[in-house]
């Protein structure tokens, strides 16, 4: 939509058949408009005309970034630290290392399954963070190293196949792009 004045009637139209629809008004104050090449007269008089404020990118949205172009580790670093803050704040010393892999596994991956299932992350972000993950799993700090002989490929086998049942990261996004491509693929086919 380009803001011009049939178009912004029919979406006023729109809002106003869905409320009814639906009996759920839209609430102004907590609407955000965001523009891209219009003039800031004709956005200024969009947030007028609807009562919306306007935002700027990139911004967070569900806890994940929304942001213009290619992804990149500036995006994504927030929340990489935002979780190495977590992790480092956790009382690991108290915890056995089937606890601090049952952390790994539901807070932290939880807490980025839907961040990496809708971009692809920087590989070097990925394997930092799994670097971090390595460490909290074995020395319960993610700064220090220990020094173990089991090698991280084989900690995130399964349990039945002698690993932690730990995710790599790098997999996790991997599989989660994937899936998405297979996803856009798949829905391109049933339309035809």
């Amino acid at each position: 939509m380009q803001g011009k004045a049939a178009g912004l009637l029919e979406l006023q139209n729109l809002f106003t058949e869905y409320t009814l629809a639906s009996s759920q008004r839209i609430n102004a104050n907590k609407s955000t408009i965001f523009s891209g090449s219009i003039s800031q007269q004709r956005l200024l008089n969009i947030a007028t005309m609807f009562g919306f404020n306007i935002g700027t990118l990139p911004f967070i949205y569900l806890g994940a970034p929304i942001f213009k172009g290619k992804p990149k580790k500036i995006h994504f670093q927030p929340i990489a630290d935002r979780i190495k803050l977590k992790l480092s704040a956790w009382k690991a010393s108290l915890l056995s290392i089937a606890g601090r892999v049952q952390l790994v596994k539901v807070v932290v991956q939880g807490m980025l399954v839907h961040t990496l299932s809708i971009y692809s992350w920087s590989v070097t972000l990925l394997k930092d963070f799994d670097k971090c993950i390595r460490n909290f799993i074995w020395s319960g700090d993610i700064e220090k190293r220990k020094l173990i002989t089991v090698s991280w490929k084989k900690v995130c086998k399964t349990e039945k196949k002698g690993g932690l049942g730990v995710t790599s990261l790098v997999s996790l996004n991997e599989a989660a792009n994937l899936k998405l491509c297979w996803e856009l693929i798949s829905s391109k086919n049933d339309k035809t």
